[in-house]
Formats: C-alpha cells, sequence, structure tokens
C-alpha cells in the first residue's frame, strides 16, 4: 500500500491523538483538562517545535553530534514542560517525566502514522 502524504489537518489529528495516548501510558503523571485541554496543548506544542525548538537545537549542535541525536529527546522535553507553564490545562509531573513523554510520543506517532499508512509530506 502507498503511503498517503498528509496535510496540516491530519498531522495535527495524530499529534492530539498520540498526546492522549501518551497520557493514558503516563497516567497521573501527565494531565490534561478534557478534550480542549489536549486540542490546545497540541497547538502550542506544534508552534513551540517549529519556533523555538530550532534554535535551542542550533544552539546545542555540538551536544546533539556528540549524543549521535539522542540529545533531540531532551529538546523535546524542554518543549513539552515549556508548554505546561504556558498553560493551565496541561501539567506534567517534572522535566524527566517530559522527556519520558518526548520518547513515548516519538514512537507512538511513528506506529500511528505507520497503521494509517501516511507519511510527511515533501517539500
Amino acid at each position: 500500500m502507498a503511503k498517503k502524504s498528509t496535510g496540516l489537518l491530519p498531522s495535527f489529528i495524530i499529534a492530539a491523538l498520540v498526546l492522549y495516548l501518551t497520557s493514558l501510558i503516563l497516567g497521573n503523571r501527565m494531565v490534561f483538562s478534557g478534550f480542549w485541554g489536549i486540542i490546545i496543548t497540541a497547538g502550542v506544542i506544534g508552534l513551540l517545535n517549529f519556533f523555538v525548538a530550532p534554535v535551542i537545537a542550533l544552539l546545542t549542535c555540538p551536544l546533539q553530534i556528540l549524543t549521535l541525536g539522542l540529545a533531540r529527546f531532551l529538546i523535546s522535553g524542554l518543549m513539552i514542560v515549556l508548554a505546561s507553564h504556558f498553560l493551565s490545562n496541561f501539567e506534567i509531573a517534572s522535566y524527566w517525566w517530559a522527556v519520558l513523554a518526548a520518547v513515548v510520543i516519538s514512537i507512538l506517532t511513528s506506529a500511528v502514522e505507520n497503521l494509517f499508512g501516511v507519511r510527511k509530506r515533501q517539500s
């Protein structure tokens, strides 16, 4: 089966679904205040990953090279913590739980995209 390219809305839906599944896995260490809490958090994390994460990734380039890219999870965890500080409808227990959430989100995103046969749009 050929993989279909996703647009903005399907990617956003997948991100919100993955956030919800991650909160089920982490239990009370990652809490949303309902459906809209998940939707808003997915949007804020997406915006932080688009605007802030590349700057931090550039500043930590030597660390990322040294760790063969595993430092990216540390940056993703930081974006999750920043989102929890900005939003009142989302809480994460600590930075290290956010790093674990970033790992789980990465794995679940790959699994959901493979399950539905989608891939990221090529520029």
